[in-house]
């Protein structure tokens, strides 16, 4: 499978993790994904290829995560992607605007 196809797989099911998740009453700060959004995390991974794909998600599909939600956005990142993800207030690249 080609890794342009296997990434557009993997943020298709992190937007069913995020409506599971949502579903259960977290990440309501998150808005539901959809096709744009997915769209922006692509272009985005693409576009600016130095980004981790946890800044990526962070910047579109879970960019509007409230503080409380911060730490639902790295379980999903860890259950989509299978890697460990660095928490957000580590990480000073997710705290803020990426320009």
């Amino acid at each position: 499978m080609e890794k342009e196809e296997k990434l557009i797989k993997l943020v298709v099911k992190m937007g069913d993790v995020i409506r599971r998740y949502q579903d259960e009453g977290n990440l309501n700060s998150v808005p539901p994904p959809t096709i744009y959004g997915y769209l922006a995390f692509l272009r985005l991974n693409r576009g600016l290829p130095h980004l981790s794909l946890q800044q990526v998600a962070s910047s579109t599909l879970m960019g509007n995560a409230s503080a409380e939600d911060k730490k639902h956005v790295v379980a999903v990142f860890n259950e989509v992607f299978g890697i460990r993800a660095m928490p957000a207030e580590n990480d000073p690249t997710l705290g803020g605007d990426l320009f």
